[in-house]
């Protein structure tokens, strides 16, 4: 879902449904923390069910300290793309 942006309870309900891949592993994370915000970036590999295709995709998540507890505030992840 390239460029889609969701609210709340739509993101909810679209991370609940069944994932289309396996072998989803998570690399190179680099987290970095500045006062009450932290930045969190990753690579992901995994295999899409439908095709077979190994693909990779960079991701970037926000979390803020609040009330002592850390929630993620935004998060950007663009689709997958095949390794070459």
């Amino acid at each position: 879902m390239e460029g889609a942006t969701f609210n709340r309870d739509e993101y909810l309900e679209y991370i609940a449904k069944p994932r289309p891949f396996k072998d989803l592993a998570v690399h190179d994370v680099n987290i970095r923390i500045l006062s009450d915000v932290a930045l969190i970036h990753a690579r992901v590999t995994l295999t899409t069910l439908a095709d077979g295709v190994a693909k990779e995709a960079l991701y970037t998540d926000a979390y803020q300290k609040r009330d002592g507890t850390w929630m993620c505030v935004a998060a950007c992840a663009p689709d997958p793309i095949a390794i070459a």
